[in-house]
């Protein structure tokens, strides 16, 4: 009689045992659901996050006073670029590495050694700085903050990649609703210190035992134990079993293999350069703001763009749920990728545009209600903040086109000369003009990336099916490349 075949063996893809002990590891992939689907998923994540933020100034605003907000927007502008960087958009690359040249395991490995890193390197900048203690708790526990949520966000990669988007949706809603809440209890108890140390513990907290295991019940389908051109070492580790209780997270192991992680790093480097040079060019009329004017200037300021916060989770929200999409037609159905960018553009412009009108309408009474009436008075810098909105948010757009194209290169090139720009107008306009000149930096500056994107992608956007391996893997170009210099070396 033939004995049963176990269910896990069933499941398994391959006839070898390497192949049999590997598919208990992890369970089947679930079937891509569509681009409306995924959106909805990290549409409600998204908003719910923005909405929790969005309350965050609100809050320390109400229960602080303009200079604690004034810090905390300070640390978020300080923190934040420096994460970014650290986090060298290895998600969005792990998205459309296609042809997986790298393991998950890799990925999380170099997230976790850069993650230090960037605490350390914030360390110093607020040493160097020399800020009160006060405000350089704030900027450190900041930091803590933005590096559980880059933890979170290389374990996001393995559902978006999947196209599953609801676990990131249920944690990025709930990673919302621990901040506002933990932040409005800390301030109600003491100070934006106290309350900045709960938030940090509960989100580290969340990361560990919610993100991590949603992680792990994703199947690595596409992961190179299973791709004949992956690297040797890669395919030779892909092919060990795991150890007993292993299991569970099997693919969700760090794999601390110093030639893998140098080779990413390396074919990362480009885009992530560009992503914390973004960070720095948004956040320089805020550096200049604080130091010709002070840290009540930086909380007014910080008023002002809540609307630019809101709008721009959203955009966020559009990109992360049509990369992989746009990745994968971007190299087979050309005129369908350009049809999905327009729909995509035009929905920018409705959602941004609706915020517009609302603050047009309600703006006054929104800072009155949200801050307080000292607020009201920036009801002119607000709106333009407004149409600024609008224009970042297609820019936004257009520059998750280059990523899915993995113009990761270009990206740089055009984030550095955004951040001149940046740097040239904030140093002209704002130690005369104060806030209006900050205001008025963000609008020049939201408008320049657009016209430096939107010539960009008229340059390299696809117009005609791609042959031969990049037509599979949208960034086999940057891999060859890298390849390349590891064997001239």
């Amino acid at each position: 009689m033939t004995p049963a075949v176990p269910p896990a063996e069933r499941r398994g893809r391959g006839t070898g045992p390497a192949t049999s002990a590997r598919s208990t590891a992890t369970p089947t992939r679930p079937a891509a659901p569509s681009v409306r689907r995924s959106l909805s998923w990290t549409l409600l994540g998204e908003l719910s996050f923005a909405a929790c933020q969005w309350l965050s100034l609100m809050v320390v605003a109400k229960l602080g006073s303009p200079a604690a907000l004034g810090r905390y927007s300070l640390g978020l502008a300080v923190a934040t670029p420096i994460i970014v960087l650290a986090n060298l958009h290895l998600r969005p690359i792990y998205v459309v590495d296609l042809r997986a040249r790298w393991r998950f395991g890799h990925y999380l490995a170099l997230r976790l050694v850069l993650v230090p890193a960037a605490l350390m390197t914030t360390a110093l900048v607020v040493a160097l700085r020399g800020w009160p203690w006060q405000t350089a708790a704030v900027i450190g526990l900041l930091a803590i903050i933005r590096a559980a949520g880059s933890v979170s966000d290389i374990f996001y990669a393995r559902a978006q990649r999947a196209e599953v988007m609801d676990p990131i949706g249920i944690s990025r809603a709930t990673r919302g609703v621990l901040w506002i809440g933990l932040l409005a209890l800390g301030l109600a108890l003491g100070d934006e210190v106290l309350a900045l140390a709960l938030v940090a513990a509960a989100l580290v907290a969340h990361t560990l035992l919610y993100d991590r295991p949603q992680a792990a019940r994703l199947a690595a389908a596409d992961e190179p134990n299973l791709n004949p051109k992956a690297r040797p070492e890669t395919r030779r580790e892909a092919q060990q079993p795991p150890s007993t209780g292993e299991a569970a997270g099997a693919g969700n192991r760090p794999i601390f293999d110093a030639a893998a992680l140098r080779g990413l790093a390396w074919a990362a480097l480009p885009m992530g350069l560009a992503a914390g040079l973004l960070g720095v060019t948004v956040n320089v009329p805020a550096y200049v703001l604080e130091t010709s004017h002070g840290l009540e200037e930086v909380g007014f300021f910080a008023a002002v763009l809540s609307i630019l916060q809101a709008s721009g989770v959203v955009n966020m929200a559009l990109g992360n749920a049509a990369v992989p999409r746009l990745a994968k037609l971007a190299h087979g159905q050309p005129r369908e990728f350009w049809r999905l960018l327009a729909k995509l553009l035009a929905l920018v412009v409705v959602l941004n545009g609706l915020g517009v009108a609302l603050i047009a309408g309600f703006g006054e009474l929104y800072l009155r209600v949200a801050y307080t009436p000292d607020y009201a008075v920036y009801l002119p810098q607000l709106l333009l903040a407004s149409i600024a909105a609008v224009l970042v948010g297609l820019a936004n757009m257009l520059s998750q086109t280059l990523m899915a194209l993995a113009h990761f290169r270009l990206q740089l090139v055009l984030n550095s000369i955004a951040l001149l720009i940046s740097v040239a107008v904030s140093l002209w306009r704002i130690p005369a003009h104060g806030l209006d000149g900050a205001v008025e930096t963000l609008l020049v500056l939201a408008g320049a990336r657009l016209l430096l994107y939107l010539i960009a992608n008229a340059a390299v956007g696809p117009r005609r099916p791609v042959s031969g391996p990049e037509a599979s893997d949208p960034i086999a170009s940057v891999a060859h490349s890298v390849d390349d210099g590891r064997d001239r070396r």
